[in-house]
């Protein structure tokens, strides 16, 4: 189901009633752009999730066990859901009062705020990565999504791409094939950190949390802490001074950036040539070459 599909509200509020019936349900407001979950709006106070399809429900279940335990094992505020299973499937949590923030609101930032939300995100990214595996793989995670084989990604991309931009994209999935996963790299991670799962204060310059842990899993840690590319490089570098100093781990600033050029490779041949958004991802392509000297 894809977002926007039409659903039936009087359900919904059916199921918000049945499952709490002493919740006033006030002001309701609908969110229906997600791929994986309808969300409600109760008050701009509770936000209730309603999985669109059998996948979706199952990482609903994954994540509300991966909440329980990551939530008192971090400084930054998350989501505490509820899980509810019937008569719907569906969470409920405390709002994260904030909203996203994209390129064009980190650039208006002060130094400090800049600063200080780099120093929330490495300890974020440190206190996560310190979670052992077993406990996290009893709660419910398991290895993150798999991306297309380099092979592939050339084969799709490359008639998508403008000529200028397909030694680019054969250069940097050789570089990709060729990372090395050492032992020891393989963490429990968010894989999703970037502004659209944030919810930031921009009047303060504060990020009051970081929401939607249903793609996290295990994976290598260069990749984890590529995602905060999608705001701006400069923020991702300065996460990655103040985590090394938390940690004592020595990150390949390079490598990160190479998983940030390799994902929206992929994102863009992952559409196909047939699909609404080959325009915008298109776009991400040239807009990450040319910032990083890919032309």
């Amino acid at each position: 189901m894809a977002p926007n599909t039409p659903v039936d509200e009087t359900a919904l509020r059916a199921a918000i009633a049945s499952a709490l019936p002493d919740l006033a349900i006030g002001g309701f407001t609908l969110l229906n752009d997600g791929w994986d979950s309808v969300a409600v709006d109760i008050d701009d106070s509770w936000i209730f999730k309603f999985p669109k399809h059998a996948a979706a429900a199952a990482r609903l279940r994954m994540e509300a066990g991966l909440l329980g335990l990551l939530g008192p094992r971090l400084a930054m505020p998350i989501p505490r859901m509820v899980l509810h299973e019937r008569p719907l499937v569906f969470s409920q949590h405390q709002k994260l009062h904030g909203t996203s923030l994209e390129s064009r609101d980190y650039e208006r930032l002060t130094e400090a705020r800049r600063n200080a939300l780099a120093a929330v995100m490495a300890r974020f990214y440190a206190e996560l990565h310190a979670v052992p595996l077993a406990e996290a793989e009893a709660a419910g995670a398991g290895p993150i999504g798999a991306w297309m084989d380099p092979d592939e990604i050339v084969a799709v991309a490359t008639p998508l791409l403008p000529a200028r931009l397909v030694p680019y994209l054969r250069q940097t999935m050789a570089d990709y094939a060729a990372i090395p996963v050492e032992a020891g790299e393989r963490v429990y991670g968010f894989f999703d950190g970037h502004g659209w799962n944030m919810a930031f204060d921009h009047a303060a310059g504060r990020l009051n949390g970081v929401f939607d842990f249903a793609d996290s899993g295990f994976g290598e840690i260069h990749k984890d802490l590529s995602y905060s590319n999608f705001i701006a490089p400069d923020l991702t570098l300065r996460i990655v001074a103040r985590y090394e100093a938390l940690t004592g781990r020595s990150i390949d600033r390079n490598r990160v950036m190479l998983y940030s050029a390799a994902q929206r490779l992929w994102e863009l041949a992952s559409i196909g040539d047939g699909a609404d958004y080959v325009a915008d991802r298109l776009r991400a392509v040239e807009v990450w070459a040319d910032r990083t000297g890919g032309t």
